[in-house]
């Protein structure tokens, strides 16, 4: 074996991807969305994408990111640092390449003045909120390398085949109705009002969300407002974030109203309209705790679990 890690290079790309596929089997990529998701990624340094290469064949990739540009409300965070995406070649494996091509990054992430490095969990780009229970070698590779647990997460799925707004959600909608509570979709008339609401009560990415459905003139059919009796907007939910009909989320109801079942209402009434849009089928990648709890009164089920 002839071993370097070199900065990335755009002629690297299908080597990564091939790479990527076979490794990472749970979650397979394809170039657009590589292209969108890495290389287009504001806070892209090629000098911490590192590439792992046996004479010229791709055998692995790190691909550390410090922001550059400010997140919204969460602005530089100076001192924190991201793994997004890590692999080696199931051949390469336990050779030491992958120690290697870590470390090489870790030594430039701190060089830049990182003092933690958080595994996937980076916005917007994520693609898994941590590591998978299904690579158990990787998550024993992290903690030898002084990696430390946070909150566990998982993803949760429902199929809408046949699906019928429940009668207690109906008998609860209509109660709320009686009380001066109105569900319906988002107009163009709710911008200012709804990315007010998502900023202040939720933060800036979702904000981010609805303002890039509303660019993307897509708000009017993925968005579902419930406002009071004075045209105040006090939940929402939404879908497509990711640019799949299926993704559902996020959904939040005003701190003073969270156990009122305006937020079941809001999650029954989009799985209806995504029923009778013809999606039959809801996913989403990330939560954890009493929201589980909350996804399995409404008939989701966990797919995938990391730490």
């Amino acid at each position: 074996m002839s071993i370097t890690v070199n900065n990335f290079r755009q002629e690297y790309i299908p080597g990564i991807i091939d790479c990527w596929n076979r490794t990472l089997k749970y979650d397979q990529i394809e170039y657009h969305r590589f292209i969108k998701d890495v290389f287009l990624d504001e806070n892209f340094d090629s000098s911490l994408a590192l590439t792992a290469l046996d004479e010229n064949k791709v055998i692995g990739f790190c691909l550390g990111i410090k922001r550059r540009y400010p997140y919204l409300t969460r602005g530089l965070e100076e001192s924190r640092g991201w793994i997004s995406v890590m692999f080696i070649a199931p051949e390469y494996q336990k050779t030491g390449i992958g120690h290697l091509i870590y470390r090489e990054c870790e030594d430039r992430l701190k060089e830049k003045g990182v003092k933690e490095i958080t595994l996937c969990a980076y916005s917007p780009n994520y693609f898994t909120p941590g590591i998978d229970l299904n690579y158990p070698d990787a998550i024993s590779f992290f903690e030898k390398l002084g990696y430390k647990r946070g909150s566990d997460a998982v993803s949760m799925q429902r199929s809408l085949w046949n699906y019928q707004l429940p009668q207690k959600s109906a008998e609860r909608i209509a109660a709320l109705k009686q009380e001066g509570y109105t569900f319906r979709h988002f107009t163009f008339d709710d911008y200012d009002q709804a990315v007010n609401f998502t900023n202040s009560e939720f933060g800036g990415g979702w904000a981010r969300n609805l303002i890039h459905a509303v660019e993307n003139h897509e708000a009017e059919d993925t968005v579902i407002l419930c406002t009071d009796k004075e045209n105040k907007i006090v939940g929402y939910c939404m879908r497509k974030i990711d640019g799949s009909d299926s993704r559902f989320g996020p959904i939040g109801v005003h701190k003073s109203l969270r156990s009122s079942g305006i937020g079941g209402c809001l999650l029954d009434l989009m799985m209806e309209d995504c029923s009778r849009r013809g999606i039959y089928y809801l996913y989403f990648l990330w939560t954890h705790g009493d929201a589980m709890r909350f996804y399995e009164k409404h008939g989701f089920e966990t797919y995938r679990t990391y730490y």
